[in-house]
């Protein structure tokens, strides 16, 4: 129960991580063999609590990102494979922000600690806080996880990749497109049936009729909606797994993605029912299920999975080489 705790919380720091379907088990990829590739031992992160940019290690930059990303109570298989994740969408983050983003590039910054447009990172003081006495129980756990992590890179067409990552998926995982309106060809759907173990896989909230107007008219002020208040959400386009791509609101279609961001919802899988008032949204898993599920991660890893071999189950056509 507690790691379900930490999964909702942890959820919540990845909600907008953003890059700019099987009933058992099927044996994943081959793992590649590893090359080498050369990326930074450090990185300069902007801690936008303290607004000030620090110098990091990159196995002491995982630390941080593991205790603010994925339950500590995980299989250490599964830490493993996020570390590489996390280490990788750093290094994919880097190559981007140099260019892209030019308050990061400003201030001499990689990237920052804002989980809106990088990803989460907790400083030891921040962990401390978050996890009290669970900090150090779990400490040579994670640093070998990140010691793993940051010696580990994830390519596609020889580059780091948007390794991207959520809680818990729908049942299988989402498709880039779904979620960013843009597709890569390493973030395809995969099945995670698995994920539907988990104790609060189905969740609900409720959004009344004048809350859910006002956001409306904050996404577009020149929304048109029905005036039968039950044929606002009638017409939207969902997969088999739930994972909605858009949704018709009379003049304006409104992508998944958008939803899930602008009703801060849990999942990107969901559907919505009107009742006298009160708009129902009911969720399946957490995050925007696209790339790494970390729930299907620790499921693979406590049946006998190597974290190479889960991270080539869930990000298409990769290979994972040597960093150092």
């Amino acid at each position: 129960m507690k790691n379900a705790v930490i999964i909702a919380l942890v959820f919540f720091g990845l909600l907008f991580l953003m890059p700019f379907a099987w009933d058992k088990l099927a044996p994943p990829t081959a793992v590649h063999a590893f090359s080498e590739f050369s990326a930074d031992e450090t990185f300069n992160v902007l801690l936008t609590e303290s607004n000030t940019v620090v110098t990091i290690g990159a196995v002491d930059y995982l630390i941080g990102c593991l205790y603010a990303q994925i339950p500590p109570g995980y299989h250490i298989e599964a830490l493993k494979a996020q570390a590489v994740a996390a280490h990788t969408y750093a290094l994919r983050l880097k190559l981007n922000n140099a260019t892209f983003d030019s308050e990061i590039a400003q201030r001499n910054a990689d990237f920052s600690d804002n989980s809106v447009t990088c990803q989460p990172y907790f400083t030891e003081k921040k962990a401390r806080e978050y996890f009290g006495a669970e900090y150090d129980i779990h400490y040579d756990k994670i640093r070998e996880a990140a010691e793993y992590g940051a010696a580990r890179v994830i390519l596609y067409e020889n580059r780091p990749i948007y390794a991207v990552y959520h809680s818990v998926s729908a049942g299988a995982t989402n498709t880039a497109y779904y979620v960013w309106g843009v597709d890569f060809p390493y973030l395809q759907s995969v099945p995670s049936a698995w994920d539907k173990e988990f104790v609060h896989f189905t969740g609900t909230n409720e959004i009344t009729l004048n809350n859910m107007r006002s956001l409306l008219l904050q996404y577009d002020p020149d929304i048109i909606m029905p005036l039968d208040f039950s044929q606002w959400f009638a017409e939207y386009a969902a997969d088999k797994n739930g994972y909605v791509s858009a949704i018709s609101a009379r003049n304006l279609n409104i992508s998944g993605g958008d939803m899930w961001r602008l009703l801060n919802l849990r999942s990107v899988a969901f559907e919505i029912d009107y009742h006298e008032g009160i708009f129902t949204v009911t969720t399946w898993g957490h995050g925007h299920g696209a790339g790494l599920s970390q729930f299907g991660a620790d499921y693979m890893a406590r049946r006998g999975y190597r974290a190479e071999e889960i991270l080539n189950y869930y990000y298409t056509d990769v290979i994972i080489v040597n960093s150092e």
